[in-house]
């Protein structure tokens, strides 16, 4: 049997629910089968207006002559946050050293983080700083049932790992389409803020930015306004689609700043978890130096310019050039220079630098840490 797939965002205009499609189709809603069924007219497959329409959180009402679909945001976030909480979980262990057991009552000895699954075997997707300085982890999901853990991969320059528990038939989470995170998008986070007698507990907000440059991060981050405090790390911001858009790693914080929070998105995610299932690790091509960016890039603004190398080992490259572009993608920040590396690097390394005043692309040698 085919199937339709309808995903609508909180607010979307349902005017028409004919879809074409084949005949004898279920209806999926927002990833869930609804019980009713299309039927097929002239080539044209129609679906239940009102089935579809409550299973998005609207209210239906006939007047006798019109069809009023009322959408209620506060419904569909809660439905959403109550299908995504059963695949996300508190990470909680000791710090290393710690004698105190992890069977024993929490205390400042444990550390706790969140966590989603991504595989039904039980494997399960959180930060690396979550995990990266505990043992004994235990993951605790939203119904209580806590299940022992092993870190599988990490990763710390993208701040990623893997962790896994001997459970089958898990639910994994869904990542959203990277096109589809757009600035103004409502997203709610889901973790486990502060204290495990708030796991799993949710917070609204809007994306605030894409490709958002941080200091310390490897890649772009999305910032987002949803509030998340120490203990949500590791754990997803969820569309109205109930799609992951990313896994939150980081908020700034201090006098005088609310509100910017900061997520790993998927792109990244999918990078590190392919490099995860084939090395184990991620391995990123080292070409033997260090850059400096140019001010302008250091503060934000807008620049053409390129960043300056240091520290060369390289026998091509030289302390003091200017490399512009990577594998044909400009670059303007170390962070612009990761990201084209993650992108596009295979198994060659095409440099784009000025010396002198003279522009030069070569391929450079490197090692694969």
């Amino acid at each position: 049997m085919k199937k339709i797939v309808l995903a609508v965002t909180a607010g979307a205009l349902l005017t028409s629910l004919a879809v074409y499609a084949a005949d004898g189709v279920g209806i999926y809603v927002n990833g869930s089968k609804i019980s009713q069924t299309g039927y097929l007219d002239n080539g044209t497959t129609y679906v239940p207006l009102r089935a579809v329409s409550e299973a998005l959180g609207a209210d239906v009402e006939w007047d006798g002559q019109n069809a009023v679909i009322t959408m209620n945001e506060d419904t569909l976030v809660a439905d959403i946050a109550a299908e995504v909480s059963e695949s996300v979980v508190a990470v909680v262990g000791n710090y290393k050293g710690s004698d105190t057991s992890i069977a024993s009552e929490y205390n400042e000895a444990t550390a706790h983080g969140t966590g989603v699954v991504i595989k039904s075997n039980g494997v399960i997707l959180t930060n690396a700083h979550v995990v990266e300085d505990i043992e004994n982890i235990t993951v605790i999901f939203n119904d209580g049932t806590s299940y022992g853990a092993y870190v599988q991969s990490i990763d710390k320059d993208a701040d990623l790992a893997t962790i896994k528990i001997d459970k089958l038939g898990l639910k994994p989470v869904t990542f959203a389409s990277p096109e589809s995170v757009q600035t103004g998008n409502t997203v709610i986070a889901i973790g486990t803020p502060l204290s495990l007698n708030m796991r799993n507990s949710t917070t609204k907000g809007i994306i605030s930015g894409t490709n958002v440059s941080v200091d310390g991060a490897m890649y772009p981050l999305i910032q987002t306004d949803a509030a998340i405090n120490a203990g949500n790390s590791g754990g997803p911001l969820v569309d109205m689609r109930g799609e992951v858009v990313g896994i939150n790693s980081s908020k700034y914080s201090g006098l005088g700043v609310e509100g910017m929070a900061f997520s790993i998105p998927a792109e990244t995610i999918n990078y590190v978890l392919s490099q995860f299932e084939k090395n184990g690790k991620v391995l990123r091509p080292d070409i033997g130096v260090s850059f400096d960016e140019l001010w302008e890039a250091r503060i934000g603004l807008p620049t053409s310019k390129g960043i300056t190398v240091k520290n060369s080992k390289s026998d091509v490259l030289q302390n003091g050039d200017v490399v512009t572009a990577v594998n044909g993608v400009a670059v303007h920040s170390i962070i612009d220079y990761n990201k084209a590396v993650r992108d596009t690097f295979t198994d060659t390394m095409s440099v784009t630098f000025t010396r002198g005043g003279q522009e030069t692309t070569v391929n450079v040698g490197y090692e694969l840490k």
